[in-house]
C-alpha cells in the first residue's frame, strides 16, 4: 500500500475511529483502525463490537493494500503533527511509514485477518431527514436518559413515527422525562432504543454538518449515512415504558414566565442548593409571582420572586433543581410555562410559543 492525502481528511476521520475503538484484552485488533486503498479512495474503519464506522477520503492511491495501526498512537501522531498539508503513507515490512516534508514515523501493524467485518443494512427501512433536525431532536432528550444501564431500555432515546404521529423523541430516567416532536411523518419507523453511548457519538460525529442524514435500521442495528460517512450501532433491545399513562391530563395551576429571567434565577439558587439539589417552588395566585427558594446549612438561602401570569389555584410543592434547570435551553420559546398537578405531583413544562416540547418531572418527598 502506497498514498498521498490531505492530511485534514485523514486527521478528522482517524479522530472519529478512534473514539470508537475499544481496549479489549481478549481481542486487542479492537484498538486498531483498518486503512484499506484501493482505486482513488482510503477507507478507514474501526469498531468495538457495539459501535463502528467506516469513513472514506479521497487519496491518490499508488499501490492498494491493507493494513491495521492502533487508534491511540495514530490520532496522537496526527494530532501533533505540523507543516505540509499532505501525508504519505507506505507499508513497508507489514507496518506503516508516515512521511511529511519533515517528519518520518513508523507505526507497528496487526495482522488484518483479525479484524471484524462491520455489518451493513439494506434499504428496506430507510428514513432521509436534515442533520440538524436529527441532531436538534436528540440533543432536546438525551440528557434525561438514565445514567445506570441496569435498565438499558431506559438509558436509551425511544424513536418512533407513525402515518398520524409526527416523528418523535423521547427520553426518562424515571425521575424525569422529555418529549421533542418534529414535524417528519415516517409511517413505518420504529419504534427503536438508540443506546445513550451511541447519542454521544452520532452528536459527536454529525453536529454541524449540513444536508442530509439517510437512516438504515432493524430492530438490532442503525446504520446513518452522511456523504463519506458511515456509522453503525447495536440498538437496544427492550420495551419502553409507556409514558403517556404518566403525564397529567388535569392542571391546577398554569404559570408563564419569561425563560431567560427563569434561568438566571435558577443560577442564582443553584448555589444555595441542599446536597440533593431541592427547589422549592410556590405559586400564589393572588399576588402574580411565582416563588422559587433554595438553602443550604454551609451557605445561606435564597429566594427569587419572578413575575409571572397565573391561572388556577395556589400550589407549593418541591423539585430537583438540576432536574428543572437541564430541560431549559432546549425550549425555543421566550416564554415557559409551568402547569402543576397538585401539590407533591408531577409539573409539566412546556414552551408558551412552542408544543413540540414537553417535559415532565416528578416532585421530591422532603
Amino acid at each position: 500500500m502506497k498514498l498521498i492525502c490531505l492530511k485534514k481528511d485523514l486527521k478528522e476521520a482517524v479522530s472519529i475511529c478512534d473514539r470508537i475503538s475499544s481496549k479489549n484484552l481478549n481481542l486487542p485488533i479492537l484498538s486498531n483502525i483498518l486503512l484499506d486503498a484501493e482505486g482513488k479512495d482510503l477507507k478507514l474503519t474501526s469498531t468495538n463490537l457495539e459501535l463502528g464506522a467506516e469513513i472514506i477520503i479521497p487519496a491518490r492511491i499508488e499501490s492498494k493494500g491493507k493494513i491495521t495501526v492502533p487508534a491511540g498512537i495514530f490520532n496522537s501522531f496526527l494530532s501533533n503533527i505540523s507543516g505540509s498539508d499532505q501525508i504519505n503513507l507506505e507499508v513497508q515490512n507489514n507496518n506503516l511509514v508516515i512521511s511529511t516534508t519533515n517528519n518520518s514515523t513508523l507505526i507497528k501493524s496487526q495482522p488484518i485477518d483479525d479484524f471484524p467485518n462491520l455489518p451493513k443494512l439494506k434499504q428496506d427501512n430507510k428514513f432521509s431527514l436534515p442533520v440538524f433536525d436529527f441532531i436538534s431532536g436528540l440533543k432536546t432528550v438525551f440528557y434525561s436518559c438514565a445514567a445506570s444501564a441496569i435498565k438499558p431500555e431506559i438509558s436509551s432515546v425511544y424513536l418512533y413515527s407513525k402515518k398520524t404521529d409526527m416523528l418523535t423523541f423521547t427520553a426518562t430516567d424515571s425521575f424525569r422525562l422529555a418529549e421533542k416532536k418534529i414535524n417528519y411523518f415516517f409511517p413505518e419507523l420504529g419504534p427503536i432504543l438508540i443506546p445513550f453511548k451511541t447519542v454521544v457519538e452520532i452528536i459527536r460525529i454529525f453536529e454541524g454538518k449540513e444536508g442530509k442524514l439517510d437512516i438504515l435500521f432493524n430492530k438490532n442495528q442503525i446504520n446513518i449515512i452522511k456523504d463519506n460517512i458511515i456509522f453503525i450501532s447495536r440498538l437496544t433491545d427492550g420495551i419502553f415504558p409507556d409514558y403517556n399513562q404518566i403525564i397529567p391530563k388535569k392542571f391546577i395551576a398554569d404559570v408563564i414566565i419569561n425563560k431567560n429571567i427563569f434561568i438566571d434565577s435558577l443560577k442564582i439558587s443553584g448555589l444555595f442548593s441542599g446536597k440533593l439539589n431541592e427547589l422549592n417552588m410556590a405559586v400564589n395566585s393572588e399576588d402574580g409571582f411565582f416563588t422559587i427558594k433554595t438553602s443550604n446549612n454551609e451557605f445561606g438561602e435564597n429566594i427569587s420572586k419572578i413575575p409571572a401570569k397565573i391561572t388556577g389555584e395556589s400550589v407549593k410543592t418541591t423539585f430537583n433543581h438540576k432536574y428543572i434547570y437541564d430541560c431549559l435551553p432546549n425550549i425555543n420559546s421566550e416564554e415557559i410555562i409551568l402547569r402543576f398537578s397538585g401539590e407533591g405531583k408531577p409539573l409539566l413544562i412546556t414552551g408558551a410559543q412552542d408544543n413540540t416540547f414537553q417535559y415532565l418531572v416528578m416532585p421530591m418527598s422532603v
